[in-house]
Order: structure tokens, then sequence, then C-alpha cells
């Protein structure tokens, strides 16, 4: 049996492993396509619109960019690999990588392949799933995100020293499943930051020392309002009044651990990824600059739900697709009978830029002004 299973992507600089392009400082958009054997003016023109494509705040995060960078790499090398689970929740481009060679693979058949190599996707995998890779013989190309890897070594720990941790997020997600490994499976898992699903809230052990983390892609206004109401209701428990949570800091963590200095009974800490939730707002004014947006992502996707709705609240004139054929000509026409002056294309952390690119190109094929597109001043 090989002692060795984990082939480690983590210590390389995260800038080499990016491989779709995520920081243009401006909201490009592109240039209307000449199709081989046409001129533009031959495609059919019935409603006019300019087609903006954002770039600054859509398309693969550094986590999901280093996963498919090396999947692709892999797939090079060897001409095929399994993946455990989707490699990412998008099934356009879960599709694309197949045809290179990935085979995706569920836990019951990881459990019974031997002596091959696995890859393990940005999401993570609980402590369980490298056993079972021992028990086997597989050799696991590991590219869980450093942000991930930072969290699942904060519950784990926080776990070890005794707290009851309470995890922000989605007990079916793959992320949440691999934090919750790291406490025996032991966490209390709440999606409903209002604790209005008294399911989530029956696990709670309200005279526990405990500690708040979150899934990295939650929200975190809800993460906060959480927090709140947790004080609220473990205040309840004792009469008091309620009495905020600290925050903690690794250090804190490390100082509990080597008995240097004791944490507080009730903590938390803010573990959700910056990159992802600063693109909330940049995608709100994006949609609100523009009448109209198509908004591509998997449907399996929980990063690309929430940031539709905040498109959508932004602008109703908002749409859901997962590639070109779910277009409708009729989205650009507004509800006065006007027609979209813009459309903007944009879409979630998992959704690759090349498909980003492709639907703007599809819109502006069809529906885009004969003068080309121009970045706005």
């Amino acid at each position: 049996m090989n002692s060795e299973i984990r082939e480690i992507f983590h210590d390389a600089d995260p800038l080499s492993i990016i491989h779709y392009p995520l920081s243009i400082n401006i909201v490009s958009f592109l240039p209307k396509p000449t199709i081989a054997g046409h001129s533009s003016r031959s495609v059919p023109r019935e409603l006019p619109v300019k087609v903006n494509l954002d770039r600054t705040s859509s398309g693969f995060c550094i986590g999901v960019q280093g996963t498919i960078h090396v999947a692709e790499q892999k797939l090079r090398e060897t001409g095929s690999l399994y993946s455990l689970g989707d490699i990412v929740h998008n099934e356009v481009e879960v599709r694309r990588l197949e045809a290179l060679g990935l085979i995706t693979i569920d836990e019951n058949t990881f459990s019974r392949i031997y002596n091959t190599s696995v890859l393990v996707r940005a999401h993570g995998e609980p402590p369980s799933t490298y056993e079972t890779a021992r028990n086997n013989n597989l050799r696991i190309t590991d590219t869980t995100c450093p942000v991930v890897s930072k969290l699942q070594r904060t519950a784990r720990l926080l776990h070890e020293l005794g707290y009851q941790v309470v995890i922000y997020g989605k007990s079916t997600h793959p992320e949440v499943i691999g934090i919750n490994g790291q406490c025996d499976n032991k966490g209390v898992i709440i999606k409903h930051a209002d604790l209005s699903d008294p399911e989530e809230t029956a696990a709670l052990a309200l005279d526990r020392k405990s500690a708040l983390i979150s899934q990295t892609t939650m929200d975190v206004p809800g993460f906060y309002e959480l927090k709140a109401n947790l004080e609220k209701l473990f205040s309840s428990h004792t009469g008091e009044e309620p009495q905020p949570w600290l925050a903690i800091r690794d250090i804190d963590i490390t100082a509990d651990m080597t008995g240097v200095r004791q944490m507080p009974q009730l903590v938390f800490k803010d573990t959700i990824c910056r990159q992802v939730s600063s693109r909330n707002s940049k995608l709100r004014d994006f949609a609100l600059s523009n009448d109209c947006i198509v908004f591509v992502a998997g449907k399996k996707s929980s990063n690309g739900q929430v940031l539709y709705l905040i498109c959508r609240e932004a602008n109703p004139n908002s749409h859901f697709i997962e590639d070109v054929e779910e277009i409708d000509a009729a989205w650009f026409t507004l509800a006065d009978g006007r027609k979209a002056d813009s459309v903007g294309v944009c879409g979630a952390t998992s959704t690759p830029m090349w498909l980003l690119e492709k639907v703007a190109r599809h819109i502006e094929e069809r529906y885009g002004n004969d003068a080309p597109a121009t970045p706005e001043a």
C-alpha cells in the first residue's frame, strides 16, 4: 500500500494556478463577432442591444480555478482521471472536462475502486474520504481550496477543544459535509439565520460552550443575523440579558490549545470567503446598470442561486440560464414595450469565463447593434 496518497498543490503560489481571467478592473464588452463566411450584417438584428460582459465579479473564484487547472494538467498527462463528485457545480463545464477524459464518480463507486488516482475538488472532503483512500491504495490529487482547508482546521481544533461547533450553511453541501467531518459529524448545521426551522435548532445544547463558523460561500449579513439570534437564544436559557459572542482569531485557538489562555464560552469566527462575498455589491451595481440581465450558472450551484437572487432583486428583468439554448428573445423587450438598450451577462463563482463569453457572443450575434460595443466611461 502506498504510504503517500496525497499530492499537495497548496504550496504553490496561488497566482501560478490561475487559469481563467478574474481581475480585469473594468466591465468589459465583447467585440462584435464575425462568423466565417458571413458578414456581421447578414445576421438578423430584430432586437438591437449592447451586450455588456461582467469580468470583474463573475467567473471562477481562485479555488475553482486551481481545481480546473490541475484537472486539465492531469488529463493532458494521463488521458483520464476520476473526480469524486462533480468537479464544479456547472454541468456545461463538467461535460467539457468529461470529454477530455474526466470520470465523475460518487461515494459508493469511490469505495469500490483500487490502485488509481482520484481528484478531490475545491469543496474538500471529510477525513473518512482519506481513510478510504488509504485502505484502497488510492492516490489523492487534493485540490481543496486553501480557504476551505483553513476552515476545516478551525472546525477540527474547536471540536477538539470541546466546543459545540455551529455551522452556518447547507447540510447537503459538499463543503459543509467536509467541515462537519472534522467535528466527527457532531456539528450543528443551521441554514436559516432566523432560527425558523425547529429541526435545525433541536440539536443545540444551550448549556455547552459553543463556537459559530460558516460555510465559505454563505452571505455575510445572514451570518451576523444568525449570531445575534444565537446570542438571544442562549441568553434565554440562562435568563440573563443577551451577551455578545466574542470574535476569535487563529492565535486565540492556538493559545487555548497550548494552555496559554482559555477562550470564552461563546465565540464566533467569520470564515466566509471575502473574494466570493465581495462580488455581491458589484453584481448588484452591474444588474442596475443594464436593462436586462442574463445570469449564467449551473442549477446545482448554491453560489449561483444566491447571486442570481441579488441580480433579480436589483433588476427584476433578470433571467437564469445554464447555456445559450435557454435564451428567449422576449427577454429583450421591456415591460413598457421598448427594446432593451443593454443586456448584461454575468454568472457565479462556478461559471467558467469561456461560457460567459459564449453567451455574450451569442446575444451580440443575434441581437447586437451594428456598431461595435465599447466600454462605458
